[in-house]
């Protein structure tokens, strides 16, 4: 009997010790900073927010710091579902013309830069980069809108991708 209680315990601790968390995705950090940028534009929007689900956004390509390593269409892929992800979210495409007609209404073109011009932050454990992520929105007729955050992202949790040449 005293072997079948010490079996169950070693199972049950063996079982728990199973269930420990996976590594986070290296997409976490990058997802976490596009949805909170998300949340931000949407909190208070350029046009009315009951016209957000009638808002069409053009993302133009994203210009990311050399010193992040993310490539522009990552920073835009996240932006874009993000921006999708919200509950009455505007329409986004990862497209955006070259000119635009004056009656281009609803058609927002975003430019997303972000930099990283301070340098790092050193910790015991980590290294913290500071980065200031900027929106540009901007209509044909003229109209013009910015946005910004600003915080610190460790390089080693974002995802490491190259651009193709």
């Amino acid at each position: 009997m005293k072997s079948l209680i010490i079996g169950l315990a070693l199972l049950t601790l063996g079982g728990c010790a199973g269930i420990s968390q996976s590594p986070p995705d290296a997409r976490e950090a990058l997802k976490g900073l596009a949805a909170n940028a998300a949340r931000g534009l949407l909190a208070s929007p350029p046009w009315p927010v009951q016209n957000t689900p009638a808002v069409t956004i053009l993302l133009r390509p994203a210009e990311v710091a050399e010193a992040l390593p993310i490539t522009p269409a990552a920073l835009n892929e996240a932006l874009g579902r993000a921006l999708l992800s919200n509950e009455n979210a505007p329409h986004v495409l990862d497209w955006a013309p070259t000119s635009m007609s004056a009656q281009a209404d609803g058609q927002w073109l975003l430019q997303a830069r972000l930099t990283a011009d301070s340098p790092p932050l050193r910790l015991s454990d980590r290294t913290l980069q500071p980065y200031l992520l900027q929106f540009d929105l901007s209509q044909p007729d003229g109209e013009h809108w910015q946005w910004h955050a600003s915080g610190a992202i460790d390089p080693d949790a974002l995802p490491r991708t190259t651009e193709s040449p």
